[in-house]
């Protein structure tokens, strides 16, 4: 079963499974009422970031008010074709820069 299905930024229907969620909010118990945070980072991300060692998109949007202060949600996306998944999720405060290719949002990752 699915949380949520939803079209991303890059135009791909992406879903965040019940299973995934378990996991992240196991893992990162800050997000346990941050589903709308999630699906706000996929839909309108200010920098999307892919890895291509880890072949995993970074899909980023700086929130002023989470659970520890002013953050990054980073979500990380597997895509398939014209599809994808939510791997995991997580609150960071800054965003990493090393081996990623910006995708989209390269004005806001200069400014960075």
């Amino acid at each position: 079963m699915s949380i949520f299905e939803i079209v991303c930024k890059l135009r791909k229907k992406i879903r965040l499974t019940e299973t995934q969620w378990s996991h992240i909010k196991y893992r990162h118990p800050e997000l346990e009422n941050q589903i709308e945070k999630i699906s706000m980072t996929l839909e309108s991300p200010e920098i999307i970031c892919y890895s291509s060692k880890e072949e995993l998109y970074h899909y980023y949007r700086h929130f002023t008010g989470t659970p520890v202060s002013e953050k990054y949600l980073l979500v990380v996306v597997k895509h398939l074709n014209d599809e994808g998944f939510v791997v995991t999720g997580f609150f960071v405060s800054k965003i990493k820069k090393v081996e990623k290719e910006v995708i989209y949002g390269k004005e806001n990752y200069n400014k960075l």
